[in-house]
C-alpha cells in the first residue's frame, strides 16, 4: 500500500447540493466531493487537509478533514 502525503488547502467553491467542489493548493484546484469529503459538507473558505487519489475521471480529493472553519 502507497501511502500519500497528507495536502492543506482551502475550499474554493462547494455546491452543497451536489456535494461537489474545488479545494485550491498553491493555485491548483484539485475537485473534491461527497465520496472525498466523507460526506461532510464544506463551505468555502474552509481549511482542509485531505490526500490526492486517482480516479478514472482524473484526480480528486480523498480523505478530507476541516481543520477550521470560517467565522461568520
Amino acid at each position: 500500500m502507497v501511502l500519500n502525503r497528507v495536502i492543506r488547502g482551502i475550499v474554493k467553491s462547494y455546491n452543497r447540493k451536489t456535494g461537489k467542489g474545488l479545494i485550491v493548493v498553491d493555485g491548483e484546484a484539485v475537485p473534491v466531493d461527497l465520496i472525498g469529503s466523507r460526506d461532510v459538507r464544506l463551505a468555502v473558505g474552509v481549511q482542509v487537509v485531505f490526500q490526492k487519489i486517482h480516479r478514472p475521471d482524473g484526480v480528486f480529493a480523498s480523505d478530507v478533514r476541516v481543520i477550521q472553519q470560517v467565522l461568520e
